[in-house]
């Protein structure tokens, strides 16, 4: 049911003030009362945003994340109907603003969004693709799980504990997180190399040998037996933890 223009002005003025702290004339308000509306919803968007990035305020002092939650809760309107994906518009916010933080935590952002691939990949819907589950790792056609993301960081803060991060730890960081059947979220450390197979995977299921071929052909170079047995070991790994979620049917190989 559509609602009438006062209504909606009216409702729109207390959106308003639970967020800035602003009060417009709202008719029938109790003022000594309407502070209690702030507080409650600003409480709801402060769990929120803890739940979502656990890592981060932990990482920061209590002034400072009470800083930049109330920045964020009094100066942006969140634009998403899906209240889950609300701590997202923070992570842009603190990013689009500069946030002081940011300077003073320079992995500050890329915390922030490996914190967030986690919560998205946990709220994926279900991307059914079509993979036999028997087959041979080493000759069948591999089938990638689509629930994943290829993520690349200047600071391991997929895998060191924030607080101990230094600007020496500055480096060249490939990750592949993914979702499992459990609605386990998995962050596995990899390689420039790795990360483009996965990149042909993606595109349509190949064999090993074929994703040999292609990175060798695409690169000019000859992989070492080493490295074919180190990325056999990936993979062989990959479909234990569901990254490889099984193989295309046997007449694809014809």
């Amino acid at each position: 049911m559509q609602l009438s223009e006062p209504t909606f002005k009216h409702q729109s003025n207390l959106a308003s003030y639970c967020r800035t702290g602003k009060l417009s004339t709202i008719p029938g308000i109790i003022r000594e009362n309407v502070h209690h509306y702030r507080r409650l919803v600003y409480n709801v968007v402060d769990d929120m945003l803890q739940n979502a990035y656990p890592i981060t305020h932990e990482l920061l002092t209590a002034k400072e994340w009470e800083g930049a939650v109330n920045n964020f809760f009094t100066n942006h309107p969140c634009q998403s109907p899906q209240v889950w994906y609300m701590p997202k518009e923070f992570y842009q916010f603190l990013a689009d603003t500069k946030h002081p933080l940011l300077k003073k935590y320079p992995f500050l952002e890329e915390l922030l969004w490996f914190e967030w691939v986690e919560v998205e990949l946990f709220m994926m819907e279900d991307k059914i693709v079509q993979a036999d589950k028997s087959g041979n790792i080493l000759s069948g056609r591999l089938v990638l799980n689509p629930e994943h993301h290829l993520l690349s960081f200047n600071y391991p803060v997929h895998n060191k504990n924030a607080k101990l991060i230094k600007i020496s730890d500055k480096g060249k960081y490939y990750v592949i997180a993914h979702r499992n059947t459990e609605g386990e979220v998995i962050f596995t450390d990899s390689s420039p190399a790795l990360i483009r197979m996965i990149e042909y995977l993606s595109e349509s299921p190949l064999s090993i040998k074929e994703l040999f071929n292609e990175f060798q052909q695409e690169y000019n170079l000859l992989l070492s037996d080493e490295d074919q047995k180190s990325i056999i070991r990936f993979f062989e790994n990959a479909y234990k933890q569901q990254l490889i979620i099984g193989f295309g049917k046997q007449n694809d190989l014809i």
